[in-house]
């Protein structure tokens, strides 16, 4: 795989590949009983990664993803080689080992990749792992001469090797974890391998998605994510074989869903090391976030950069992508946005270079990005432009559908805009992220601005245009963007009377907005909802609110969560219920209730998720 999730590379301008970590539905379920969360920590005597200092170690790998339900021949990227490292630093006083790592007899093939990786350069320099106590890749630091390509994919390799410890006895356990699609709580168990050796085998129920992915519409199924690995503990104590695949299918609003399958393996094999040079110092390394989603403010313009003329600042901010240079969407866009805020007039030039096929794909998520970003009027023009040109391809006009939502202060023209292109676009994700880019809009305009009057009346008039069409849960998708309790009755109203989907929809809606308006409806309709579907998602949302924070539940949605968990025939309903009352497991009461169900639970999976919440002795003295 390279980046996040290559095929979605041509994705809405969200990191390099589209899906910037965030939660979803469709969750496969996960391993087996009884779940400890991994301490910071190993405790005394608990398996732990060693390493001593000058120690090294190689390994063969292969990685394969492919792009699936398409017609032969198959459509995939491939990688493999060897991996060697040896260790500079041992760890000591809570700071993780630090390993020198390089690449040697490297193959690459890739059909998918938006982002062009060569293995030469893959091969040239040497990087740094660091390694914690429970097996945890800590940091992953590049050489400067490292394109942004070649550090994607090289992290995002590792990461699908990362297999964490318990930091316990425990047979079973959960790492909160994350790899080139997002961030995901991983579910471990250990089992005994021939020879006696701990194999780890770690399931991947469900990514957790960020607000800006779900204001999008992007969506991550999971449809199987299983992998396996020996642990060493006689050489090293890191893995001696890791063998996985797992399969995701990724939602675009507008387009067919998109299926990919990523195979991996990785076995140790010391005679295949290769000296690995110390070219680069660890304080010479770059260990900051490949992946990083926050662009934040453009870079104060320097005179050079406002020197430069329209040729040479889209060539400066094409060499972002080249093979030589810090090649990541967001470092290129604050270029380009700062070069722009310098020269707003040539703001025009660069959207004509676009029409001509100057800025390549791989750059085009970046390019929006940096109008976004650069906050002027005539940014904001191209925007609108763009946005409206039919000589663009729909997946660009919605990039700019997007930038535009979010650009400046929200205006009335931008809204106009928006909105004409939500009900009239020839293509429906244009459409889509237009209404879904209006309710963002809505969610950024202050009160008392009459703007905000006015989006919300649009949104309340959209909701009603399409009363009964499958437009109306498009536009409940933008009502939530808005994350405004004015929406409140609206919402209601359809969760207590409307059809299955469209009460699941407004149950997601509901969800993003205040917890104190919006959580004693969704209890009030959870008591009485018929379809375990929508129980499953309001349960999702009540889950989800104060993110980062336990819910303090009360004694009559604690006792609603045990005659659900005692009623329901529906396996997602009841792990909507163990979710929603873990996330109050700091209240003995919440612990007692999912205890109390335990025993009755016939879904082993099921079983494993109360583990994560309730301990095995509060499980013994609970089911006394």
């Amino acid at each position: 795989m390279n980046g996040r999730m290559m095929g979605i590379a041509a994705g809405l301008g969200l990191a390099t590949v589209g899906i910037v970590a965030g939660t979803w539905d469709d969750a496969e379920e996960g391993a087996s009983p009884a779940v400890t969360h991994a301490p910071a920590e190993p405790a005394p005597g608990a398996p732990e990664c060693r390493f001593e200092r000058q120690d090294t170690a190689a390994f063969s790998f292969e990685s394969t993803a492919t792009l699936d339900e398409v017609p032969a021949p198959r459509v995939e990227d491939h990688f493999q080689g060897h991996l060697s490292w040896v260790v500079v630093e041992e760890a000591q006083a809570g700071r993780p080992a630090l390993l020198r790592a390089a690449l040697s007899a490297v193959e690459l093939e890739q059909a998918l990749s938006q982002e062009r990786v060569s293995a030469v350069e893959l091969e040239d320099s040497p990087f740094y792992v660091r390694v914690d106590a429970r097996c945890r890749f800590a940091g992953i630091g590049f050489s400067p001469r490292w394109s942004g390509a070649s550090r994607r994919l090289v992290s995002t390799l590792l990461e699908s090797l990362e297999f964490v410890l318990p930091g316990d006895d425990s047979t079973h356990w959960s790492a909160e974890q994350r790899d080139g699609v997002g961030v995901y709580t991983a579910e471990y168990r250990r089992d005994e391998a021939p020879g006696g050796a701990a194999r780890l085998v770690r399931t991947k129920p469900r990514y957790h998605l960020d607000d800006t992915a779900q204001r999008l519409g992007l969506r991550v199924q999971v449809l199987g994510a299983t992998a396996e690995a020996d642990f060493d503990s006689e050489r090293g104590g890191w893995m001696r074989r890791v063998e996985g695949q797992e399969t995701l299918r990724i939602h675009l609003p507008g387009e067919a869903p998109q299926g990919f399958t990523h195979r991996f393996h990785l076995v140790r094999e010391d005679g295949h090391f290769v000296s690995v040079r110390d070219s680069v110092a660890p304080g010479e390394a770059d260990f900051s976030d490949v992946f990083e989603s926050d662009p934040t403010t453009p870079s104060p313009v320097d005179t050079e950069l406002a020197a430069l003329d329209a040729g040479a600042a889209r060539a400066g901010f094409l060499a972002f992508f080249g093979q030589g240079g810090k090649s990541a969407v967001f470092p290129a866009a604050r270029f380009l946005a700062g070069w722009l805020r310098a020269h707003p007039e040539e703001s025009a030039v660069l959207l004509a270079d676009l029409r001509r096929g100057a800025i390549d794909e791989t750059a085009r998520s970046a390019f929006f990005l940096a109008f976004e970003l650069a906050g002027t009027e005539q940014s904001r023009q191209v925007l609108a432009d763009a946005l409206v040109s039919r000589d663009l391809s729909a997946l660009d006009r919605s990039r700019a559908a997007s930038a535009l939502a979010d650009h400046g202060e929200p205006s009335r023209q931008a809204a106009d805009l928006l909105l004409a292109q939500a009900r009239g676009s020839d293509s429906p994700m244009v459409a889509n992220v237009s209404l879904l880019g209006l309710g963002s809009m809505a969610g950024r305009t202050r009160p008392g601005d009459p703007l905000r009057d006015e989006l919300h009346a649009a949104l309340r008039e959209e909701l009603e245009r399409t009363v009964g069409s499958n437009d109306e849960l498009a536009v409940l998708d933008a009502i939530g963007n808005s994350g405004d309790d004015a929406f409140r009755t609206e919402l209601d109203e359809r969760l207590r009377t409307g059809a299955p989907a469209l009460r699941g929809r407004a149950a997601e809606a509901l969800g993003r907005l205040s917890p104190e308006v919006t959580r004693p409806l969704l209890v009030s309709q959870l008591e009485r909802e018929p379809s375990p579907g929508v129980s499953t998602t309001i349960l999702r949302s009540l889950s989800h609110m104060a993110p980062g924070a336990e819910l303090d539940l009360t004694g009559a949605e604690l006792a609603l969560a045990g005659r659900k968990l005692a009623s329901a025939s529906s396996v997602e309903e009841r792990a909507g219920v163990i979710e929603w009352v873990g996330r109050a497991r700091g209240q003995l009461e919440a612990r007692r209730v999912l205890a109390a169900h335990f025993p009755r639970e016939p879904n082993v999976h099921l079983q494993q998720r109360i583990g994560a919440f309730v301990t095995p002795s509060e499980l013994r003295e609970f089911m006394r």
